[in-house]
């Protein structure tokens, strides 16, 4: 202990005595204060991984919201284009109100040579044109079956063709009966016939020809307008047209 510095003075031995009880007292304060900071700060972060947990369990969540937020979009707009495919897919028929129409309208013209003609290999087309064969043959007019015929350009909906008459001559009451009766069902989209010098004169020839995209036509002309007559896609190119006689 002699090695000690100031161990056989008295006033060095008091001095330095009381210095070390200073310094312990200073340590001891350091050390308690040090303690308190690490409680605080421990206490700190624990409240940082509890908001970080929030913060990513909501970012999370938003993310499943969203997620089932564009899942629910996309079904939704699956089904609007399967409904939108399904309306196009569907059938065309002539239905009972359709016949009932037809059959009011046709019928006072009895013996009328009707020709129906459809696409080639096109079911739903000749479907449809059967459909005309049978209540024409029920209004007392002359139709046979379906004609199944190719195209150049395959028409698209219902046509009616007539060949054009001679200026002293009128087209048959018939042609402007069918013509009314069609657009009045929204079959035909106007009040008009293409002409088509091919066909033996007073024969009208009805073309169903492929489903139009939309679900329906319209006609844009007024029904007191008469239905006009134009060239057809087979005919000679020209701007020659008539108007049919009530």
């Amino acid at each position: 202990m002699a090695l000690l510095p100031g161990w056989n003075s008295l006033d060095a031995v008091g001095s330095i005595g009381h210095s070390l009880h200073v310094a312990a007292m200073v340590v001891l304060a350091l050390l308690i204060v040090a303690e308190g900071m690490a409680l605080v700060y421990d206490d700190r972060r624990y409240a940082l991984i509890v908001a970080t947990d929030r913060a990513i369990t909501a970012r999370l969540d938003q993310e499943q919201r969203d997620a089932e937020e564009r899942h629910r979009n996309e079904i939704a707009e699956l089904q609007r284009r399967l409904e939108g495919t399904q309306v196009q897919q569907a059938s065309r028929e002539v239905t009972t109100a359709d016949q009932q129409a037809l059959l009011v309208a046709l019928p006072p013209f009895p013996g009328q040579q009707i020709e129906i003609a459809s696409l080639l290999r096109d079911l739903e087309a000749q479907q449809f044109a059967s459909d005309f064969v049978s209540v024409t043959q029920q209004a007392g007019w002359n139709a046979t079956r379906v004609n199944e015929a190719a195209f150049v350009t395959d028409p698209i909906g219902v046509e009616v063709l007539y060949k054009e008459p001679p200026p002293d001559r009128v087209p048959p009451p018939a042609l402007s009966a069918l013509v009314d009766a069609l657009v009045g069902l929204h079959i035909l989209p106007a009040r008009s016939v293409s002409i088509c010098e091919a066909l033996a004169s007073d024969v009208i020839r009805l073309v169903v020809g492929t489903k139009p995209a939309g679900s329906e036509v319209h006609s844009s002309l007024l029904p007191q307008e008469p239905p006009s007559m134009s060239s057809d896609s087979g005919a000679a190119n020209s701007d020659a047209s008539a108007s049919l006689g009530r």
